[in-house]
């Protein structure tokens, strides 16, 4: 009975152990799990699924992998400098690691990050250039998101030949005309060489689509296409106008006339907006198309798909002038001959007018909704607490 009770008491004390034992060793691998989950994923294994800003870092060029973990660490970003920076240099990343922006979730793994800085993809912003700027617009546009481009470089590569042959721009001193306007996925840190690259890239990706014969090819090649394209763009304030007005300059070369544009001469003078004055318009430039006959040596803006289309398929007409209506429909008065011209002037001066007196109409109707009432005067004070 004695050696029953032992052999029990042997039993339990084994099974205590056993079971000892098995904590230990379930504790250990929980404790590897959770070690593991933090060197793994960087952050604490309850807050895997916990949703947390991604943050906006910038690798600057040749950045140096220590400091770069330290600073990644100091940001909490990564919680182990150490392991990442040898993780890095023993697979061979180091030289791999790219300069820019990039956005990374805060306490990531120290794998994720590497992969991040050698594989993955780079923080983008997106900007939308608008048909018919000219390329210092385009550069304002890019400056107020991309602040650190320089506008005497971009304006020099603009008109860099060999740059625009670099980039497949024949016939051209340089790339106005050729930034095509549209919505741009661009990284954070870009510069004036490759955003102009990406916006001609673009350029030539629509052009390669269009119809490529053409009288206005044949006669003038692509870069007197895009130049009657860009007058066209700026011309027509309505598209449904374009082809019209590309039919009435398209008579007017063919018969050796000036084409008259004004926005040529704006161009020449930086003067996009305000009255053109007599000594505007008799600026002695190329780009003045009242003063020489023929296309201008260069397109004066940027034009969109729609005006390029135009140029190369304009509206067969017998129309040689067109006159802006100024009735506040956008449109023009088109005629063939130069009486009906001068009639169609003295019209649009008359609906000037007559626009006019509408918006000053409208303005002081305006004013008349508008409460003017004077503000409650102040009570007295004794008037106040005998209130009270």
């Amino acid at each position: 009975m004695w050696k029953t009770a032992e052999k029990r008491f042997r039993m339990g004390k084994s099974q205590r152990k056993g079971l000892l034992s098995g904590r230990v060793g379930a504790l250990a691998i929980l404790g590897f799990i959770a070690f593991s989950t933090y060197l793994l994923f960087g952050k604490p294994l309850d807050s895997l699924f916990a949703s947390e800003e991604p943050v906006l870092y910038e690798i600057p060029k040749n950045a140096n992998v220590s400091a770069l973990a330290w600073d990644l660490h100091a940001k909490g970003i990564i919680a182990f400098p150490r392991i990442f920076k040898l993780f890095i240099r023993l697979t061979g990343q180091e030289r791999r690691i790219r300069a820019g922006f990039f956005y990374l979730p805060s306490r990531t793994s120290v794998f994720h990050m590497a992969f991040t800085l050698t594989s993955g993809t780079m923080a983008t912003h997106t900007v939308t250039i608008t048909e018919g700027r000219a390329s210092w617009e385009i550069f304002g546009t890019l400056k107020h998101d991309f602040p650190l481009l320089d506008s005497s470089v971009f304006d020099s590569l603009v008109r860099d030949t060999d740059f625009a042959h670099s980039l497949g721009v024949k016939g051209s001193s340089g790339v106005e005309g050729y930034l095509f306007p549209d919505t741009y996925i661009l990284p954070w840190r870009i510069t004036e060489q490759d955003a102009l690259r990406c916006m001609v890239e673009k350029f030539q990706e629509v052009a390669a689509k269009l119809p490529q014969k053409s009288q206005i090819l044949e006669k003038y090649g692509q870069h007197g296409w895009v130049t009657l394209a860009s007058i066209v763009q700026k011309e027509a304030a309505v598209n449904s106008e374009q082809r019209l007005i590309a039919g009435v300059f398209q008579n007017r070369l063919r018969l050796g006339w000036s084409l008259g544009a004004d926005p040529t001469t704006r161009f020449a003078l930086r003067k996009l907006t305000g009255p053109l004055s007599g000594q505007d318009l008799d600026v002695n430039s190329p780009y003045n198309t009242r003063k020489f006959n023929g296309l201008p040596p260069g397109p004066v803006c940027n034009p969109g798909k729609d005006a390029l289309l135009a140029a190369l398929n304009p509206l067969k007409t017998d129309r040689m002038f067109f006159v802006a209506k100024d009735d506040g429909s956008r449109e023009h008065y088109f005629s063939a001959t130069n009486d009906e011209h001068n009639a169609f002037k003295l019209l649009a001066a008359e609906n000037r007018l007559h626009h006019e007196q509408e918006l000053d109409s409208l303005a002081q109707a305006m004013a008349d909704k508008t409460d003017v009432s004077e503000p409650p005067q102040k009570l007295p004070v004794e008037s106040i607490r005998q209130a009270n």
